[in-house]
């Protein structure tokens, strides 16, 4: 039976820190779309930017688009989709070291369960974000941790889980150097010296869940604001690690809120994390949520 075409892009070097590559599973991938009916288009990323470049000249030729790699390569294959006016469901087999968009949507982590999911799943419309002209798919963030948490070894994480987060934040505190932020939404306007900020619509981040509020809906049009004040002494800073560990975001040492769009501005240039990549530097940054702008395929419910 033949169902067309798909354009499989995948990244070689994922995954190589946890063994689960992609070139180790790709004649079983081939032969996989084959026997299913489709024509397979199959292109190794060679360099930054090439998934992203690939996606946006061949998706639209093409009747599904696969993407392979860890949440960086996603990033890419969002942007060349959405960019691209690519409206037909994507496939995604995770196989980076956090993954936080497949925990959050429902996608195996084993290559080939991802790969039939990405062939038989059922589409699901999930809420994309956009940062001035760049497209995220979970998380926008400045600030002391957004560093850290990815650059602590996965199995630290596994091994020590949500304090693993707070050993390794807590060795960068000698470096800390608190941003003065004014914000503007519909819902709120405020502006403070902060530490951390996350713009997310996610369940999970940095390979680690249940430190973000509980109230998550990934296919509201909103996204999550989550602004972390500046601690002036050791007890403070305790309150706010106790206060995420219960996951309580109503204390006076947070502003959180939720908001289809919000902007922010700063006198220094802020340096970005999207979605775990660089974000660039900016002092004036506009974050807007496009709701339910990516068809993903997942394993359903």
């Amino acid at each position: 039976m033949d169902r067309g075409s798909i354009l499989f892009v995948y990244n070689p070097r994922s995954g190589m820190q946890t063994g689960m590559t992609v070139g180790k599973k790709l004649n079983d991938i081939m032969n996989l779309c084959t026997a299913a009916g489709y024509d397979v288009i199959c292109h190794p990323t060679q360099s930054r930017g090439d998934c992203l470049e690939t996606v946006k000249r061949l998706g639209n030729t093409v009747d599904r688009v696969i993407v392979a790699g860890g949440d960086g390569t996603l990033n890419e294959a969002v942007n060349g989709i959405l960019s691209a006016g690519i409206t037909s469901p994507f496939g995604y087999i995770p196989c980076g070291s956090t993954n936080d968009f497949s925990h959050s949507v429902g996608i195996p982590v084993q290559i080939m369960k991802a790969a039939r999911t990405a062939l038989e799943g059922v589409p699901f419309a999930y809420d994309a974000g956009l940062m001035n002209d760049r497209w995220f798919t979970y998380v926008a963030g400045f600030g002391a941790f957004t560093d850290v948490t990815y650059t602590t070894p996965q199995e630290t994480k596994n091994a020590l889980g949500y304090f693993a987060y707070l050993i390794s934040g807590a060795a960068s505190l000698p470096n800390i150097t608190p941003v003065h932020i004014r914000y503007e939404s519909q819902e709120k306007i405020g502006e403070g010296d902060y530490i951390l900020g996350l713009i997310s619509n996610t369940l999970q981040v940095a390979g680690m869940k249940n430190i973000l509020p509980r109230d998550i809906s990934l296919d509201d049009g909103l996204l999550e604001v989550l602004l972390v004040k500046n601690p002036r002494n050791p007890i403070e800073l305790n309150k706010i690690l106790t206060s995420v560990m219960k996951r309580d975001f109503g204390a006076d040492c947070f502003d959180y809120f939720k908001t289809a769009e919000i902007s922010l501005s700063c006198d220094e240039p802020l340096s970005w994390t999207l979605d775990g990549e660089n974000g660039g530097a900016h002092t004036k940054t506009r974050i807007t949520c496009h709701k339910q702008a990516l068809k993903i395929i997942t394993a359903g419910k």
